[in-house]
């Protein structure tokens, strides 16, 4: 082939022996070997002779979307001042959230006494988590809390995970909490009931019947506090060691108090290669024998991907585990119901080195990696030829918009490689090719003391390409090239026009389990649908908007061959209107007529049939005007659900939604 080799260096490592145990690491004992996920020995770099060759096309679409549904978790742990210190690196990172167990009543940790006093009159102390708030806004990420553990006040004899002495205080304590952000206009994106209470006698001292009891109590005094709040739990550390009997009894309990479950959460720390695939479909099985669950999100929201333990100078610390990471995404793409999942984690705490910023603030490996994936555009395409290479631990996606053009490649298995890539249709002719790449032998975070900036170590012109590269894989290593035309405006990518005020996402999953997609990504304010190959299946996501103007528009990218599937097929934006609290009537905007026979209600706004049916020819291929004011209901004053809903449009049909401003 025509092309250019760029060499990438290799080296590996030796994990140090050391085993500092936590809950979710720590259900049984790890052997030492354990420390490497491929339990490579130093100094051997085994190598495969045979080259992988990949073709990746441009002009065609190709599977799930590159979605941003990534997040980060930190232990409660980390200070303030460590935060005030590395919140800058969140910048360059399209982390949808972080979620935190805030450890209150644990006395020494930052946020241990938010809630204080006695249990007759407790008092809060919200400075230093506000501030927190406000850190993770100025940087575009939205805080997601797990509220934990036992405050002072409600513990039994002294200890934070004994308690609460009294549920109706318990109850008090959260809406006061949730009230509170409400009311100063802080958004809480996500509030979970507790961590891990499963784990033993780790973070609760009590069974998962009295979880459930504290969950329900919490739930109401959440949603007292704050209507608008998106709430869940469990927040379970073992979901198959619980077991299907104490979980149903969990989802039986929540559906009898008709509390809401907007989210149902586990984590996941390997004891093998797909664990966390394993309990993510644990979870959906759970949800899947109750229909009232169908708007239930699955949140992995505390993961780690790599074999335990984690060591000084492990895996977590080195490239095989940003390589690990790229795999995780890569799957859990295709787990369509898994709405977040959180990285564990974002900065280490000194008590084991999972972060992917050490404790003096330098980035890691693994930190690369999750910056190289935040770069690449949503718009995924086909990439041909990997289906022999997987077993060889090859992987590679590509994306490209009118911004950029992206291919990352890695390597998670243990032997090195030759890659060969061709790449057709390439959608700028003249450009640069900023080439990123880690290995343990080049990774600056083992080869310098200060502080490590990402830099691209070639750059390229795309007449210097040609037709594509050549590349020396190593095992662990993963490599991104980052394509930009002559003619891209700097920054360009980063702009998103902001309509109305984000009250919250809304999904719905009538068919859980199918490979259709649906997402709404708040960093770039856009709706992805998508049947993946589903010849009959809907996909449905929803925003839940208040300032809304009286006219805005709606941009749509229709793709692939839309074909009447069945009597459902329908491609449709609909507007549930709220008035004085209750949602009073829809109207729906339709590409096609819609069949009698069809059952379009969503969960939410009215419930029911639209009132009102809108036909759009340009709904589905450009820009249509959302004429809110005119059809809405007397006395509305800017609130509505916007649903985008696809359903049964074709096996190869997208698309991507986003409002817009009219007339500004």
């Amino acid at each position: 082939m025509n092309g250019r080799k760029v060499p990438i260096l290799f080296g590996l490592f030796l994990a140090a022996a050391v085993f500092l145990p936590a809950c979710s690491r720590s259900g049984q004992e790890f052997p030492a070997e354990a420390a490497s996920s491929e339990n490579f020995e130093k100094g051997s770099v085994p190598r495969m002779t045979e080259p992988v060759q990949i073709t990746i096309d441009f002009s065609k679409r190709g599977g799930v979307p590159l979605l941003k549904k990534f997040g980060l978790f930190n232990s409660g742990m980390v200070s303030l001042e460590q935060y005030e210190r590395d919140a800058y690196l969140l910048d360059d990172l399209r982390t949808d959230s972080l979620r935190i167990d805030l450890f209150m009543g644990n006395e020494g940790q930052p946020f241990a006494r938010v809630v204080d006093g006695t249990k007759e009159e407790m008092t809060y102390h919200f400075e230093e988590l506000d501030g927190l708030v406000r850190l993770l806004e100025e940087h575009g990420v939205r805080p997601y809390w797990s509220w934990s553990y036992i405050p002072i006040p409600l513990q039994q004899d002294g200890d934070w995970r004994k308690g609460p002495v009294n549920l109706e205080q318990w109850q008090n304590m959260f809406r006061e909490l949730a009230a509170h952000y409400r009311e100063n206009g802080m958004r809480i994106a996500y509030h979970e009931v507790y961590n891990e209470p499963d784990c033993g006698d780790v973070f609760f001292l009590g069974t998962m019947e009295d979880y459930t009891e504290l969950y329900v109590r919490a739930a109401k005094g959440i949603k007292e506090g704050d209507p608008d709040a998106v709430v869940g739990g469990p927040s379970s550390a073992f979901i198959e060691a619980t077991g299907a009997a104490e979980m149903n009894a969990f989802l039986d309990r929540v559906l009898e108090e008709d509390v809401p479950l907007d989210f149902f959460s586990y984590h996941s720390y390997g004891c093998d290669k797909n664990q966390y695939i394993s309990r993510t479909r644990q979870a959906r099985e759970l949800l899947s024998q109750h229909v009232e669950f169908d708007t239930t999100e699955l949140h992995l929201n505390e993961y780690n991907s790599l074999i335990q333990p984690f060591l000084p100078d492990g895996p977590a610390e080195h490239s095989i585990g940003g390589a690990t990471m790229l795999t995780s995404f890569e799957r859990l793409l295709e787990e369509t119901d898994v709405t977040l999942a959180h990285w564990a984690q974002f900065l280490d705490t000194g008590y084991e080195p999972l972060g992917m910023v050490d404790p003096q603030g330098r980035i890691k490996a693994p930190y690369q990696a999750y910056w190289m994936y935040s770069q690449m555009p949503e718009e995924r395409v086909a990439v041909e030829g990997l289906s022999d290479s997987l077993e060889a631990g090859v992987h590679a996606m590509a994306s490209s918009d009118a911004d950029s053009a992206c291919i990352l490649i890695w390597n998670d298995g243990q032997e090195s490689r030759d890659v060969q890539i061709t790449w057709k249709n390439l959608p700028c002719k003249s450009g640069t090719c900023e080439i990123y790449t880690v290995n343990d032998e080049n990774d600056p975070y083992w080869n310098t003391d200060g502080k490590i900036e990402i830099e691209p170590r070639t750059v390229l012109t795309v007449e210097e390409m040609e037709d594509g590269l050549t590349l020396d894989l190593p095992a662990g290593g993963f490599t991104l090239y980052r394509i930009l035309p002559d003619n891209r405006e700097e920054g360009s990518a980063d702009k998103t026009e902001t309509v109305g005020t984000m009250i919250r996402k809304r999904y719905y999953f009538p068919e859980r389990g199918k490979s259709s997609y649906s997402f709404y990504d708040e960093t770039d304010q856009t709706a992805y649908l998508g049947m993946n190959g589903e010849y009959s299946a809907r996909a449905v996501v929803a925003q839940e908007l208040e300032d809304l103007p009286d006219i805005v528009g709606l941009d749509c990218q229709f793709g692939g061959n839309y074909e009447e599937i069945d009597l459902n097929t329908s491609f449709s934006v609909r507007v549930d209107y709220e008035v004085d609290g209750e949602y009073t009537k829809a109207v729906l905007y339709t590409f096609m007529p819609i069949n009698e026979r069809r059952d379009g209600r969503v969960p939410w706004g009215t419930k029911r049939e639209a009132d009102e049916v809108i036909l759009s020819e340009t709904l589905l291929t450009g820009n249509t005007w959302l004429m809110l004011r005119a059809n809405a209901p007397e006395g509305w004053e800017g609130h509505a659900i916007l649903t985008y809903d696809m359903h049964s449009t074709g096996s190869d049909t997208w698309a991507e939604l986003r409002l817009s401003q009219v007339g500004q």
